[in-house]
């Protein structure tokens, strides 16, 4: 896994060849924090067009921390989990059920995803509440630190690694983008009717606790010299 990254980090290998080492590193183990690191990585390339790497610094530093934890043999082990509700969830539980008294009064068939095209604005509108609520509450340290809980985690873990080599972010990189911003303007408007169509199927997501999570690393205990 940490290869991958280094050689996408490197643009020795482009967003395609990153997307299927990161399947064949995640598939060969049963290590619960590479396959972790894999999830989350599917949020940083595109895996409808082939391109060379694309990170602001924030993120780039991000792929330096996962490859410290990567290359420290540590494991993220979650200490404490909860559900979390909201007023949010009330609002969607509520246009699923309108949408469900519809569904009985109009009868079953092809002309729910007609009748569902009026609740995606809805949906899509929450979707928009919840992930600025949650940009709220995930302050800047947090952002900094990830993967790691603390300040304190973070520094124990490269005091561990002491070969370890941060990868220097290229100005060569500065302002890349994958596609176009018209394109991608364009793309959301597929997305947006497909939304529209299936929002009942979003509305139920949406009316469900989120899941949130308390996290450490745990390394492995070092073996003392003879």
């Amino acid at each position: 896994m940490a290869k991958a990254i280094r050689a996408y980090m490197r643009e020795e290998i482009t967003a395609f060849q990153f997307d299927d080492a990161l399947t064949e590193a995640s598939h060969a183990t049963d290590d619960k924090t590479v396959q972790e690191v894999g999830q989350a990585l599917w949020f940083y390339y595109d895996d409808c067009k082939d391109h060379k790497i694309v990170a602001c610094k924030a993120e780039w530093d991000y792929f330096n921390r996962l490859l410290l934890l990567l290359e420290s043999d540590g494991e993220i082990e979650t200490v404490k989990a909860w559900r979390e509700w909201h007023p949010l969830q009330g609002v969607a539980a509520l246009l699923f059920v309108v949408f469900l008294l519809i569904a009985v009064r109009a009868g079953f068939g092809k002309h729910l995803f007609a009748d569902a095209l009026p609740f995606g604005p809805p949906s899509m509108l929450l979707a928009w509440f919840s992930s600025r609520r949650r940009r709220k509450t995930i302050c800047a340290n947090e952002i900094a630190l990830t993967p790691f809980p603390t300040v304190s985690s973070l520094l124990a873990v490269r005091r561990r690694v002491g070969g370890f080599m941060k990868h220097r972010y290229p100005k060569a990189i500065i302002g890349r983008r994958i596609r176009n911003s018209v394109i991608d303007k364009l793309m959301w408007v597929p997305w947006s009717i497909a939304w529209c169509m299936f929002s009942p199927v979003a509305l139920f997501f949406q009316m469900l606790p989120t899941r949130d999570s308390e996290t450490r690393i745990k390394m492995p205990e070092q073996t003392p010299p003879p």
